[in-house]
Protein backbone atom coordinates (compact mmCIF):
# COMPACT_ATOMS: atom_id res chain seq x y z
CA UNK A 1 0.00 0.00 0.00
CA UNK A 2 1.31 3.44 -0.89
CA UNK A 3 1.86 6.07 1.80
CA UNK A 4 0.14 8.88 -0.12
CA UNK A 5 -2.14 9.19 -3.14
CA UNK A 6 -2.54 12.07 -5.61
CA UNK A 7 -5.83 13.79 -6.41
CA UNK A 8 -5.98 11.81 -9.64
CA UNK A 9 -5.33 8.47 -7.92
CA UNK A 10 -8.02 9.10 -5.29
CA UNK A 11 -10.52 10.13 -7.98
CA UNK A 12 -9.78 6.94 -9.93
CA UNK A 13 -9.97 4.79 -6.80
CA UNK A 14 -13.39 6.25 -5.89
CA UNK A 15 -14.70 6.45 -9.44
CA UNK A 16 -15.26 10.21 -9.35
CA UNK A 17 -13.75 13.25 -11.06
CA UNK A 18 -10.80 15.24 -9.76
CA UNK A 19 -13.22 18.17 -9.39
CA UNK A 20 -15.27 16.09 -6.93
CA UNK A 21 -12.13 15.35 -4.91
CA UNK A 22 -11.31 19.07 -4.76
CA UNK A 23 -14.89 19.80 -3.67
CA UNK A 24 -14.50 17.24 -0.87
CA UNK A 25 -11.38 19.13 0.21
CA UNK A 26 -13.09 22.52 0.18
CA UNK A 27 -15.94 21.23 2.33
CA UNK A 28 -13.49 19.49 4.71
CA UNK A 29 -14.92 16.07 3.88
CA UNK A 30 -11.47 14.94 2.75
CA UNK A 31 -8.35 15.81 4.69
CA UNK A 32 -5.02 15.89 2.93
CA UNK A 33 -1.45 17.13 3.11
CA UNK A 34 0.25 19.46 0.69
CA UNK A 35 3.61 18.04 -0.35
CA UNK A 36 5.76 19.92 -2.83
CA UNK A 37 2.83 22.14 -3.78
CA UNK A 38 0.53 19.21 -4.58
CA UNK A 39 -2.17 17.61 -2.46
CA UNK A 40 -1.56 14.09 -1.19
CA UNK A 41 -3.96 11.84 0.71
CA UNK A 42 -3.24 8.90 2.97
CA UNK A 43 -5.22 5.68 2.87
CA UNK A 44 -6.63 6.73 6.24
CA UNK A 45 -7.85 10.04 4.73
CA UNK A 46 -9.66 8.22 1.92
CA UNK A 47 -11.12 5.57 4.24
CA UNK A 48 -12.45 8.32 6.53
CA UNK A 49 -14.14 10.03 3.57
CA UNK A 50 -15.89 6.76 2.76
CA UNK A 51 -17.04 6.38 6.37
CA UNK A 52 -14.82 3.39 7.01
CA UNK A 53 -12.97 3.22 10.30
CA UNK A 54 -9.33 2.73 9.43
CA UNK A 55 -7.20 0.24 11.23
CA UNK A 56 -4.14 -1.27 9.63
CA UNK A 57 -4.29 -4.87 10.88
CA UNK A 58 -0.56 -5.44 10.40
CA UNK A 59 0.39 -2.40 12.48
CA UNK A 60 -2.15 -3.01 15.24
CA UNK A 61 -1.16 -6.69 15.47
CA UNK A 62 2.49 -5.73 15.91
CA UNK A 63 1.90 -2.78 18.24
CA UNK A 64 -0.15 -4.50 20.95
CA UNK A 65 2.26 -7.33 21.75
CA UNK A 66 2.74 -6.29 25.37
CA UNK A 67 -1.02 -5.95 25.93
CA UNK A 68 -2.00 -9.38 24.58
CA UNK A 69 -3.96 -11.60 26.93
CA UNK A 70 -4.59 -14.47 24.50
CA UNK A 71 -2.47 -15.91 21.68
CA UNK A 72 -3.38 -14.59 18.25
CA UNK A 73 -2.39 -15.33 14.68
CA UNK A 74 -2.40 -13.12 11.60
CA UNK A 75 -2.80 -14.22 7.99
CA UNK A 76 -2.63 -11.84 5.04
CA UNK A 77 -3.74 -13.29 1.71
CA UNK A 78 -2.72 -11.21 -1.30
CA UNK A 79 -4.28 -12.13 -4.63
CA UNK A 80 -4.55 -10.88 -8.20
CA UNK A 81 -7.70 -9.08 -9.29
CA UNK A 82 -8.90 -10.86 -12.41
CA UNK A 83 -11.80 -8.46 -12.94
CA UNK A 84 -13.67 -5.90 -10.84
CA UNK A 85 -16.85 -7.97 -11.14
CA UNK A 86 -15.13 -11.13 -9.89
CA UNK A 87 -13.45 -9.17 -7.08
CA UNK A 88 -16.81 -7.86 -5.84
CA UNK A 89 -18.27 -11.37 -6.02
CA UNK A 90 -15.31 -12.86 -4.09
CA UNK A 91 -15.47 -10.07 -1.50
CA UNK A 92 -19.22 -10.54 -0.97
CA UNK A 93 -18.88 -14.33 -0.68
CA UNK A 94 -16.09 -14.05 1.91
CA UNK A 95 -17.87 -11.31 3.93
CA UNK A 96 -21.12 -13.32 3.95
CA UNK A 97 -19.25 -16.41 5.18
CA UNK A 98 -17.47 -14.40 7.87
CA UNK A 99 -20.75 -12.86 9.08
CA UNK A 100 -22.55 -16.22 9.07
CA UNK A 101 -19.91 -18.44 10.65
CA UNK A 102 -16.72 -16.78 11.76
CA UNK A 103 -17.51 -13.41 13.32
CA UNK A 104 -16.75 -13.08 17.00
CA UNK A 105 -15.18 -10.78 19.52
CA UNK A 106 -11.69 -12.24 19.19
CA UNK A 107 -11.85 -12.64 15.39
CA UNK A 108 -11.21 -9.87 12.90
CA UNK A 109 -11.43 -9.78 9.13
CA UNK A 110 -10.20 -7.02 6.78
CA UNK A 111 -10.40 -6.44 3.04
CA UNK A 112 -8.19 -4.02 1.15
CA UNK A 113 -7.74 -3.23 -2.52
CA UNK A 114 -3.99 -2.66 -2.58
CA UNK A 115 -3.77 -1.35 -6.14
CA UNK A 116 -5.64 -1.88 -9.43
CA UNK A 117 -4.24 -5.41 -9.82
CA UNK A 118 -3.95 -6.74 -6.23
CA UNK A 119 -6.24 -7.13 -3.22
CA UNK A 120 -5.79 -8.52 0.29
CA UNK A 121 -7.86 -10.38 2.86
CA UNK A 122 -6.37 -10.21 6.37
CA UNK A 123 -7.49 -12.43 9.25
CA UNK A 124 -6.59 -11.90 12.92
CA UNK A 125 -7.61 -14.16 15.78
CA UNK A 126 -7.11 -17.61 17.27
CA UNK A 127 -4.94 -19.94 15.20
CA UNK A 128 -7.81 -22.36 14.41
CA UNK A 129 -9.98 -19.49 13.07
CA UNK A 130 -7.15 -18.04 10.97
CA UNK A 131 -6.14 -21.37 9.43
CA UNK A 132 -9.68 -22.71 8.88
CA UNK A 133 -11.10 -19.53 7.39
CA UNK A 134 -7.86 -18.96 5.46
CA UNK A 135 -8.13 -22.40 3.85
CA UNK A 136 -11.77 -21.72 2.96
CA UNK A 137 -10.81 -18.36 1.37
CA UNK A 138 -8.14 -20.18 -0.66
CA UNK A 139 -10.85 -22.34 -2.22
CA UNK A 140 -12.80 -19.19 -3.21
CA UNK A 141 -9.71 -17.61 -4.81
CA UNK A 142 -8.41 -20.76 -6.52
CA UNK A 143 -9.63 -21.32 -10.08
CA UNK A 144 -11.53 -24.60 -10.60
CA UNK A 145 -9.33 -27.43 -11.86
Amino acid sequence: MKDYYTVEEVAEKLGVTTRTIRNYQKTNQLKGTKIGGQWRFSYKDVASLMGEPFEDPLLSFASIRSEKQIPESLLAIDFFIESEELLQQQKKTVIDEFNALYSGESRRFYFEKINPTMARFTLVGPLKYVTTFGQWIETILSPPK
